[in-house]
């Protein structure tokens, strides 16, 4: 109830606040701009009413209870005022509008409404029919499964959490970077009572038809046609995609295309095949989707509105000279709509936008005003609209952006510039710290740069853009085109307006993914279905040989060949399946709002969705999808997030722990089965963080509580424990970054060479960390992106240093001896070394695609291959080996999908096929095992070692005992029986008793 009567007072609200500033064309319009206006103040004035009680420990029923303070004042205000303004009469004049109804065009009231009365029971069937509840569920239509994740977490972390100050749900740690305030709203109504599925639809549903009215409203006021409103308001669920042409000639008949079209459970996918074009965007998913991205369209219309009603009022001189202290003057009665029609035959002539207008002119006042009075007189109304623009970025950015393109052209084309500026000056002033807040700071991604032409088009040549958006929008070209024709001057000025979004789609990437330039294309077609709709309402009208039945037929025809995209994608909606989310009744959701708080933190599996978003509480890092597109930086969190679930030093995560404000650690099977983490560090919480949940029936979960100071069992432990087998992502001591190259020396001490902070690791047998060689540099002995490392018997190191293009030769210390560059053109991109029986140093020079031999004392004695698929050819090989007892070299060749067998001099023996090879970045490796016949085959790409015997017969695989697994295995060593595996992705070596 406390719900509904928030939500009347807010529109009451709007009302209030409209009437002060705008005039309305009908009812229908004044009531569409209050629930607008209403829900964006009210939301804005409660957010940060709560905000101010961010200290508290429910700060939405503060901000609800000042809203409801503060509404009822406003609205009471009248009755009241004078008891507290004394001599109210010598008050400064304040304008007002002399009448709040504007003159429409002659139609039917009741056509309106029936209208009005069929959008809202569409729109709350699909509402509806893509988010409800039940029985403490939601439940979710598949096609917005993915974009309800971030949005109903949104929700629940203001309606059951405390999420002020405001950080994303899926992403915790760092400032909010999402248009988030319509979820907020959701949230809003759903703490003061409604369900959550009730709350979105409700706001989903009034703000949707409101938008449509509003469409409505700019038809009739710039084509004077109560027929245009309507016909282009009935265009929005109709794209005008020539999909449903490939999607109709698959069908073998007529009887089939129904069956096919009445069991359609996916919309309509287009012939291209940039990203995005298969998930239906030319459709209504997109508002299904993005629930907020209508209201703040509305928003837009409903100011254009404003800006026609003001241009048209421009007098003719004045707009000839396109003056901008316009002298406000009252409409006289307008035309009946079939007067707009002569009106406008002549479009071609030029004319003012006094005289273009389909209103009759303007009578002349008694008394003219002074230029500055008419000038402060009609202030007003555009300062409120550039408050109304400038609260959008928080609400949708998308629509602020596309509004400042609008009203830029706008300003160059129209009069009224001096208002114009004002309103531009108040929007700015009131975005730009939003616009700061949601685009900087030190958690942003690294943004793309900002000129893109082509939008998502892979090769954007000006005759694919044409086929791209001829595509598209389909015969509404035609229509827009013969619109345009008949078109006054005015509404070719305003047209020209709003085709500036085509430019920001097409000429501009203002968000990590170019994707979303979609929005400006959604925006620009809903005006434009006006231009279709003045069009097919002229064709309707023409008469030919004193008959309208030629253009009544053609105009048919057009309208029956743009919507059977639109009616076909109707039925998914209708079709698709669900998905449940539980967000009640539930002994989980139940338990973490009894013993946790509403601020805390959990690291837990990368989900959509979880009871632990639905119980108001925010995880580290959810669905990465979700924080990559909002512009956070997900590859830091990447690193942070394998390292909290697989590093082995307790002490090291407990500090990452608590510097990330993370109070619970949530273990379940997606976590320990999953691909991203190679190898789960469970034992470690299981050891020294004390468990507080499991449960079974939630994937195997179980939840551990980081406590405020160190467990005993942690405290009595020296930091940098970790050893080789543990390892771990980073630049300290025993730590790696993406290593790439493993060998043991004759004591059986472990050498890694850590590739990305480019150094040596050397490692006792036990793993136990014993010293650093190298240091990162180009400099002798200093090393860039050291590969492959190979051991002699002597105990000199050999390193294969890709970035610096040579192989550096080491004492046993890491004292630098000799660098090789190679012979010819020199090394490019050395990545691999083994030694032969004879001393003799093999090298994997990839770059040149060839291998080198040298003597120890770095003579070249070989040197063979050459790009290609041939006997003795390779494509990017990436491992060598020696037979030590028959001195036979083989040859890693993964992109041909081989390995190659050559003698000593580089002659070639024999191949074998490997079809599991293939893949780039595989850094396969190879190791031989002389003694037992054995050669073992590794890729990154695999979890699993290939096991052949040296003629090349496959015998089987190899994997680690559990629970350890491989992380990407990037490098092979043998010694003693015991192969030692590096895994790259999982920054440790695994080993593995032969």
């Amino acid at each position: 109830m406390l719900a509904l009567i928030y939500f009347g007072l807010a529109i009451i609200l709007g009302d209030c606040l409209c009437r002060r500033f705008y005039q309305f064309v009908s009812v229908a319009h004044r009531c569409a701009a209050a629930v607008l206006v209403g829900l964006l103040f009210s939301s804005w004035f409660t957010y940060l009413a709560g905000l101010a009680f961010a200290w508290a420990s429910r700060p939405l029923l503060w901000g609800n209870l000042l809203f409801f303070v503060t509404a009822v004042a406003v609205l009471t205000w009248r009755r009241w005022k004078g008891k507290i303004v004394k001599d109210a009469s010598k008050k400064a004049r304040r304008y007002v509008p002399a009448d709040l109804n504007l003159p429409r065009p002659k139609g039917s009231g009741i056509a309106d409404w029936l209208l009005i009365a069929a959008y809202v029971a569409l729109v709350s069937w699909m509402m509806f029919a893509s988010f409800n509840s039940g029985g403490g569920k939601l439940k979710i239509a598949n096609p917005e499964y993915s974009d309800f994740g971030p949005n109903t977490a949104i929700i629940q972390s203001f309606a059951v959490g405390h999420n002020f100050p405001t950080e994303y749900p899926h992403f915790s740690g760092d400032r909010m970077r999402y248009h988030f305030l319509f979820y907020f709203q959701a949230g809003n109504l759903e703490f003061l009572g409604l369900d959550p599925a009730w709350s979105l639809n409700l706001l989903s549903i009034t703000t949707l038809v409101a938008m449509l009215i509003i469409v409505m409203t700019l038809g009739e006021v710039v084509f004077n046609s109560r027929a245009v409103g309507r016909l282009g308001s009935l265009l929005f669920f109709f794209f005008g995609a020539l999909s449903y042409i490939p999607f109709l000639q698959k069908q073998a008949s007529v009887r089939a295309a129904i069956q096919a079209i009445t069991h359609q459970r996916d919309y309509l996918p287009t012939i291209f095949p940039y990203r995005g074009e298969q998930w239906g965007t030319w459709s209504q998913v997109t508002y299904l989707n993005q629930r907020h991205f209508a209201s703040a369209i509305g928003i837009l219309l409903l100011v254009l509105v404003f800006l026609i009603t003001r241009y048209r009022r421009v007098p003719g001189k004045q707009a000839r000279a396109h003056s901008s202290a316009d002298a406000i003057t009252p409409q006289s009665t307008a035309l009946p709509e079939a007067a707009a029609i002569a009106a406008s035959d002549n479009a071609t002539q030029p004319r003012t936008v006094a005289e273009s207008n389909s209103v009759s002119s303007a009578t002349e006042p008694k008394q003219q005003p002074s230029l500055a009075e008419t000038f402060r007189a009609s202030l007003p109304g555009f300062i409120f609209s550039g408050v109304l623009l400038g609260l959008l970025p928080m609400w949708n950015s998308a629509v602020f952006i596309a509004a400042a393109a609008v009203l830029a052209v706008l300003f160059i084309l129209f009069p009224l510039r001096r208002q114009m500026f004002v309103l531009a000056v108040t929007a700015g002033v009131i975005a730009l710290p939003q616009m700061l807040y949601l685009s900087t700071g030190k958690g942003r991604a690294v943004m793309p740069k900002l000129i893109h032409w082509g939008y998502t088009i892979d090769h954007p040549t000006a005759a694919n853009v044409a086929k791209y958006l001829g595509f598209t929008f389909g015969f509404k070209w035609f229509l827009i085109a013969l619109a345009l024709v008949f078109a006054t001057n005015l509404q070719r000025r305003l047209f020209l307006a709003v085709s500036s979004l085509l430019a920001v789609a097409f000429c501009f990437q203002l968000t990590i993914e170019v994707l979303a330039n979609q929005k400006f294309l959604h925006i620009w077609v809903i005006a434009a279905n006006l231009f279709v709709a003045f069009a097919l309402w002229r064709l309707w009208h023409l008469s030919l040989g004193g008959t309208t039945l030629p253009g009544k037929f053609v105009a048919a025809v057009l309208f029956l060949l743009v919507i059977p995209g639109g009616v076909i994608d109707f039925f998914p909606i209708h079709n698709t399946g669900w998905s449940e989310v539980t967000y009640r009744n539930d002994p989980l959701i139940d338990w973490l709002k009894k013993n946790t708080t509403p601020r805390d933190i959990f690291l837990t599996d990368r989900f959509v969705n979880h009871p632990i978003l639905m119980a108001g509480r925010r995880v580290l890092y959810g669905w990465p999808y979700y924080a990559w597109s909002a512009g956070y930086n997900a590859s830091k969190y990447d690193r942070l997030y394998i390292e909290l679930f697989e590093g082995r030093d307790p002490w090291k995560v407990f500090r990452l722990l608590k510097e990330n404000g993370i109070s619970y650690v949530a273990f379940d099977n997606a976590v320990r089965q999953g691909q991203f983490i190679k190898r789960p560090n469970q034992q470690l919480y299981a050891t020294y963080f004390p468990k507080v949940f499991e449960d079974n029936r939630y994937n195997g979960l179980v939840i551990y509580k980081v406590p405020d100071t160190p467990p005993p069992r942690l405290s009595s432990l020296p930091e940098g424990v970790s050893n080789v087998f543990e390892g771990g992502r980073g630049a300290r001591k025993g730590e790696f970054d993406s290593p790439i190259g493993i060998a043991v020396d004759g004591n059986g001490n472990i050498l890694v060479a850590d590739t990305g902070n480019g150094r040596i690791e050397k490692f006792a047998p036990t793993g136990t960390f014993l010293s650093i060689i190298g240091t990162k540099g180009s400099g002798p002995g200093q090393l860039a992106a050291p590969n492959g490392i190979a051991v002699d018997r002597t105990g000199n190191i050999y390193v294969a240093d890709a970035s610096n293009h040579r192989v550096e030769k080491l004492a046993p210390d890491g004292t630098f001896i000799a660098e090789w560059k190679g012979p010819d053109a020199g090394f490019y991109g050395p990545r691999r070394i083994a030694i032969g029986p004879d001393d003799s140093i093999y090298v994997v020079d990839q770059g040149r695609t060839r291998i080198v031999k040298f003597s120890p004392d770095g003579r070249v004695l070989a040197v063979w291959g050459s790009k290609g698929s041939s006997d003795g050819q390779f494509d990017d090989h990436t491992s060598v080996a020696v037979d030590a007892t028959t001195n036979k070299v083989y040859v890693a060749d993964p992109i041909n999908r081989r390995i190659q067998v050559f003698d000593s001099s580089g002659k070639f023996l024999t191949k074998w096929s490997i079809p599991e090879w293939g893949r780039p970045h595989g850094f396969e490796d190879l190791a031989i095992d002389s003694k037992m016949g054995r050669l073992y085959a590794s890729s990154a790409n695999m979890d699993t070692l290939l096991i052949f015997d040296l003629n090349g017969t496959r015998i089987g695989t190899l994997t680690p005992k559990p629970p350890d697994r491989f992380g990407g295995p990037s490098a092979l060593a043998l010694f003693n029986r015991k192969l030692y595996v590096l895994n790259m992705y999982g920054n440790s070596v695994s080993v593995i008793d032969l």
